[in-house]
């Protein structure tokens, strides 16, 4: 008779996993921006010899500074990552750096936790809504919106004032 492993066998808590992040437990997210505070060995079960082995964990932190609960191992597939993004083999110039660490959905282990780029918020709704508030008539209002690009035409706050806007100024 074959003997069977149960995937707990190899499942180590002490560490961020992809069902973690989608079961949002203890504040994670599937989606988490944050930077590499620290790394340190860390003691694991390598599935593959079914001994303990030692790897590197990464203690994150969310960009309002707030450190996440527990660490993430350190794979090759999230290595080659890092050094692709931060143009460095050396994790000590990883440190600090911003980026996405995320649920990814994978055949073998339901969830895996990825790194992917970081991109920082690049629009606002600040200086759309301002030009929008200056409009006095329907051809002002119309002629200010099409000062705005895209992204900020998109923005719900900026629909929503431009609604209102068209509203009252009719």
């Amino acid at each position: 008779m074959i003997e069977k492993t149960h995937w707990k066998k190899n499942n180590d808590s002490r560490y961020i996993s992809g069902e973690d992040l989608m079961s949002r437990l203890k504040g994670l997210k599937p989606e988490m921006h944050v930077v590499i505070d620290r790394f340190e060995d860390a003691e694991t079960f390598d599935q593959t010899t079914q001994s303990k082995s030692v790897k590197t964990g990464f203690f994150l932190k969310e960009l309002n500074g707030e450190s996440v609960y527990k660490p993430v191992l350190l794979n090759s597939t999230n290595a080659k990552f890092c050094v692709k993004e931060f143009g460095s083999d050396f994790m000590e110039d990883w440190l600090n750096k911003p980026l996405v660490v995320y649920a990814m959905p994978d055949k073998r282990h339901g969830f895996v936790a990825r790194f992917k780029k970081y991109y920082p918020p690049s629009i606002s709704d600040v200086n759309a809504l301002t030009i929008l508030n200056q409009s006095t008539s329907l051809i002002e209002l119309q002629s200010n919106w099409s000062k705005l690009n895209k992204q900020e035409q998109a923005l719900p706050t900026v629909m929503a004032l431009k609604d209102k806007l068209k509203n009252s100024l009719a």
